[in-house]
C-alpha cells in the first residue's frame, strides 16, 4: 500500500507507512529510532551536519556498535505484561519498578519518544540555523515515517536555496568623532564572504577589541551595529553592508560624547593579603608586567601581564581593576593595580598510576611534596618518591607475564626557575616564558634477568620561540647519566654464549654526558587540516673521545676509554613525530587522524652498540597495536628465537605510520578503527656484521588493524584497543600474510588516545 500524507502546521509532513495508520493518539508510546537531515549533496560539502545537533529537540536512541540496545531492550517487554507489572505494584503500595520497568526504562537511556511539537520546533530550529549561516531562504519540514507498529523515522527535508553574501562594506560615523580610525580597524569582513550571523558577532567583537588596543577604552562591542540591505540588489543574493559606530552617550541637549582615548597613568601592583617583597622579588614582577605609565591604553597588555603572572608557581590568581582619572593633554589618564593573589606555598600529592608508558603497564604509586616559593624569583622545588610493580604483558596468555615482572622505584628532586641563570632577566624577553629546570633521579628496576640502577643529573631550560604556533624549544645543555646493571647468572651465561660484542653492549655499564635539542610546533593547513610536529635529536661521547685521547685516559681490556671506572657511552640518536587531524571531512560521523614517525642513530667508535633504554622498539599501547611492546622486529627476527645475536623488539632504526578514524557513540564512548604499519630495524656497527635480516626492508613491515573503545571521564580518557595481524615479518615466507596462517594479535589497555 503506497504512503498516506497529513500536514503538521505548515512545516511538517507526517508519512505513514505500512498496512494501518499511526495511531498516534493512543496512549501507548511511539518511540522515535532514527533522525536524519535530508539536503542537497552539493550543499553538505560546505557545511558540516553537527551545526544543526543545537536545535534538535528530540534526541535519537544512540547505537551501540550498530545495535540500538534500548530499542531492542524495549522489544523483548511486552506493554500489556509492562502494564499488568505496574498496576500490581501499585496495588500493594510499592514504588515503580520492576525487572520489565527496569529493562524498559534504565538500560543505557529511556528510548526516545515521538512528539509531535518537539517535531516542529526542530524543523523551525535547523530552518533559523540555515538562515543565520546565509542561507536566507532557507525552508524545512519534517517528515514522520513509520517503519513498523509504535516505532517512527523523522526526516527533516531541507531546501537551503542560494548563499547570501556580502557585496560590500560601507562605514558610518554616529558622532563617535574617530575620522580615520575607522577606516584603519580591521573588520574581518570581505566582499564575497558569506553572510553569517556568527561571523559577523566575530567581526563586531574583533573590532571592538581593535579599538580598546588603539586606546580607545570606552568602545565595546555593543558601540557596533550592523544594517544590511537585502533590496537593493534585487535578485542577486547580495547585501549591503553599513557599519555604524555609536558615541560614547549622549549629552542632556542631545549632542554626542566622542570617545576619547586613553593612555595608562599610574600603574601598581600589590600582594593580596601579605608584604608584596615577600612573595616575588619587584624586578620579577617588573620584568613580567607589560604595562608601562604613559603607554596608550592597551587592553592586549592588560591581558599578557595577567597570563604571564598567572604562570608563576606561586600565583593563583590576578586580577587588574581600573579607573579613569580625568584628562591629560585631551587624553584620558586610566590608572591600574595589578593585584597578584598567591598560592599556597607548600603542596603534597599523592597518585596511583595504573599505566605508566606504552611499555609498562602496572600500579605505581607516587608522592610529591613542593614549595611553589624557593627563593622569591617566580621558582619551585619538588621531591618526588614512586615505587611499584609493572608488567610489560598484561593479556599475554603465557603463565610468565600473568604476573607484574618487574619492581621500579624511584627518587627524583626537581627544581625549576624563571630566566636562564647565569643570565639576568633584562637579558630575555619576557614572551618566551623562558624557564630554567635542574633535575636529579635515582631510579632502580628489578627484572627477573637483571637489575638496573640509573643515576641522573641534568641542566636545561625552555622557551617559546612562537607563542601563535605554539611552538617551543627545550635544551638540555647538560645531562650526566650512569647505569649499572645487575645480570643474574642465567643471563650472563646466556650473554657469554652469544659472544656478540653487539648484543653485549645493549646490557653494559656506561656512563654519558650528553646533550639534547628539542622542538615541537603546532601546524594548521588551510583551517581544515591541522596537528603538531616534533624533533628531538640527542648526543654523547664525541667530544669526551677527542679529550680522552689527547690525555691518555685509562682503558678496558675492549679498548674502551673509561669516565671513572665505566665506558661512556658514545652515540647520535634522534627522532621526529608528525601528527594530522583533519577536520570537516566527515564519513559516516567519523574524525580522521593520523601520526608518521621514524628514529635512527648511530654509534660511535666507543661503544658497541647504542644503550638498551635508547634504544628504539616496535609494537605496545602507543605503537604497532597487533604486537605486544618489543614482540616485532628487528626487521624479520622471530621473537622466541633467544640466540641469533639481537633483542627482540630492540633496533637502531624506526619507521612507524598509524592512521585512526574515531567516531563517538554517546557523551562517553567513543570507538576507533585504526591500522598501523612499520618496524624497527639494525644497522652495521662496526664491531659485528648485521644479518641481512635485521636490516630495512620493505618486506620487513609490520602491518595491523583493529577496534578500539574509549571511555572519556573528562579528567583523562581510558582505552581498550585490540588489533589483528595482517602481515606479520617473523613468520616463515608462506605464513605471513593473516589468509595464510593462524590470525594472532594483541589486546592493549591505555591511558589517552595514542597520539
Amino acid at each position: 500500500m503506497g504512503r498516506r500524507y497529513a500536514y503538521l502546521s505548515a512545516v511538517c509532513l507526517i508519512v505513514v507507512s505500512g498496512c494501518s495508520p499511526l495511531r498516534l493518539l493512543d496512549d501507548e508510546a511511539v518511540f522515535v529510532a532514527e533522525q536524519e537531515i535530508e539536503w542537497p549533496d552539493a550543499q553538505k560539502s560546505a557545511v558540516d551536519e553537527s551545526v544543526f545537533d543545537s536545535g534538535m529537540r528530540i534526541s535519537s536512541n544512540s547505537k551501540f556498535l550498530g545495535i540500538r540496545v534500548p530499542m531492542l531492550l524495549h522489544g523483548m517487554v511486552r506493554p500489556e505484561a509492562l502494564e499488568r507489572s505496574i498496576k500490581r505494584r501499585t496495588e500493594s503500595n510499592k514504588p515503580v519498578g520492576g525487572l520489565r520497568w527496569w529493562l524498559s526504562q534504565k538500560v543505557g537511556e529511556v528510548p526516545a519518544s515521538l512528539d509531535l511539537y518537539k517535531v516542529e520546533r526542530t524543523a523551525l530550529n535547523i530552518q533559523a540555523i540555515c538562515k543565520q549561516m546565509g542561507y536566507l531562504d532557507a525552508e524545512c519540514f519534517a517528515v514522520i515515517d513509520t517503519i513498523k507498529q509504535r516505532t517512527v523515522c523523522i526526516r527533516y527535508a531541507l531546501s537551503p536555496g542560494s548563499l547570501w553574501t556580502i557585496a560590500d562594506i560601507e562605514w558610518r560615523d554616529l558622532g563617535s568623532a574617530l575620522g580615520q580610525t575607522t577606516f584603519e580597524i580591521n573588520t574581518g569582513l570581505e566582499a564575497g564572504q558569506a553572510f553569517s550571523v556568527e561571523e559577523l558577532e566575530n567581526a563586531r567583537n574583533s573590532m571592538a577589541q581593535d579599538f580598546r588596543d588603539r586606546g580607545f577604552a570606552s568602545i565595546q562591542a555593543s558601540h557596533i551595529n550592523f544594517l544590511a540591505d537585502t533590496l537593493s540588489l534585487n535578485g542577486s543574493h547580495e547585501v549591503h553592508m553599513l557599519i555604524q559606530l555609536s558615541p560614547e552617550g549622549w549629552a542632556d541637549d542631545q549632542t554626542p560624547r566622542a570617545h576619547k582615548q586613553a593612555r595608562f597613568g599610574n600603574v601598581s601592583w600589590s600582594i593580596d593579603g601579605i608584604d608584596s617583597d615577600s612573595l616575588l622579588r619587584a624586578s620579577v614582577v617588573d620584568f613580567l608586567m607589560a604595562i608601562e605609565p604613559g603607554m596608550r591604553y592597551n587592553e592586549g597588555v592588560l591581558q599578557q601581564t595577567q597570563r604571564r603572572l598567572t604562570e608563576l608557581p606561586c600565583v593563583s590568581r590576578v586580577d587588574i581593576p581600573g579607573s579613569l582619572n580625568g584628562l591629560k593633554n585631551e587624553e584620558l589618564v586610566y590608572d591600574v593595580n595589578v593585584l597578584i593573589h598567591p598560592a599556597k606555598r607548600f603542596g603534597m600529592t599523592t597518585a596511583l598510576d595504573m599505566t605508566r608508558t606504552d611499555a609498562r603497564y602496572g600500579p605505581i604509586l607516587s608522592w610529591s611534596l613542593m614549595d611553589r616559593l624557593a627563593t622569591r624569583r617566580g621558582d619551585e622545588w619538588d621531591i618526588h618518591l614512586s615505587g611499584g610493580l609493572t608488567s610489560t604483558r598484561p593479556f599475554t596468555y603465557s603463565s610468565d607475564y600473568l604476573v607484574p615482572n618487574s619492581a621500579t622505584w624511584s627518587v627524583e628532586a626537581h627544581y625549576s626557575t624563571l630566566g636562564i641563570p647565569p643570565f639576568s632577566l633584562g637579558n630575555l624577553r619576557p614572551s618566551n616564558h623562558a624557564r630554567s629546570e635542574f633535575a636529579f633521579t635515582w631510579a632502580r628496576e628489578n627484572r627477573p634477568e637483571y637489575a638496573q640502577n640509573s643515576l641522573i643529573f641534568k641542566w636545561g631550560f625552555h622557551f617559546v620561540e612562537n607563542p601563535a604556533r605554539r611552538s617551543e624549544i627545550r635544551i638540555d645543555l647538560f645531562e650526566f647519566r650512569r647505569l649499572k646493571v645487575e645480570s643474574g647468572v642465567g643471563f650472563q651465561q646466556w650473554l657469554e654464549e652469544q659472544s656478540n660484542p653487539f648484543l653485549t653492549a645493549r646490557f653494559q655499564d656506561y656512563a654519558s654526558i650528553l646533550s639534547r635539542v628539542d622542538w615541537r610546533t603546532n601546524w594548521s593547513l588551510l583551517n581544515r587540516l591541522r596537528g603538531s610536529f616534533r624533533i628531538q635529536a640527542e648526543w654523547t661521547g664525541w667530544g669526551l673521545e677527542a679529550i680522552g685521547k689527547r690525555r691518555n685516559w685509562n682503558a678496558n681490556d675492549s679498548g674502551q676509554l673509561l669516565l671513572g671506572n665505566i665506558p661512556f657511552a658514545h652515540y647520535f640518536r634522534s627522532e621526529a613525530a608528525w601528527t594530522w587531524e583533519l577536520k570537516g571531512l566527515r564519513f559516516s560521523g567519523f574524525s580522521w587522524h593520523g601520526r608518521l614517525r621514524g628514529g635512527w642513530s648511530v654509534n660511535g667508535a666507543n661503544f658497541n652498540g647504542i644503550p638498551f633504554d635508547r634504544s628504539f622498539f616496535a609494537g605496545g599501547a602507543n605503537g604497532l597495536r597487533g604486537w605486544s611492546a618489543r614482540d616485532v622486529g628487528p626487521g624479520f627476527a622471530d621473537p622466541d628465537d633467544f640466540n641469533s645475536g639481537f633483542i627482540s623488539g630492540l633496533g637502531d632504526v624506526q619507521g612507524e605510520l598509524s592512521v585512526e578514524a574515531r567516531k563517538s557513540l554517546n557523551d562517553v564512548l567513543e570507538m576507533a578503527v585504526f591500522s598501523d604499519l612499520g618496524n624497527v630495524w639494525l644497522q652495521g656497527s662496526g664491531a659485528v656484521d648485521i644479518n641481512p635480516q635485521r636490516t630495512f626492508n620493505l618486506k620487513s613491515l609490520a602491518w595491523g588493524a583493529g577496534l578500539g573503545m574509549r571511555l572519556d571521564l573528562e579528567f583523562f580518557v581510558f582505552r581498550v584497543d585490540a588489533a589483528l595481524r595482517i602481515h606479520d615479518p617473523s613468520k616463515p615466507q608462506s605464513q605471513r600474510w593473516i589468509s595464510e596462517g593462524k590470525p594472532n594479535g594483541a589486546v592493549h589497555l591505555g591511558i589517552g588516545y595514542p597520539f
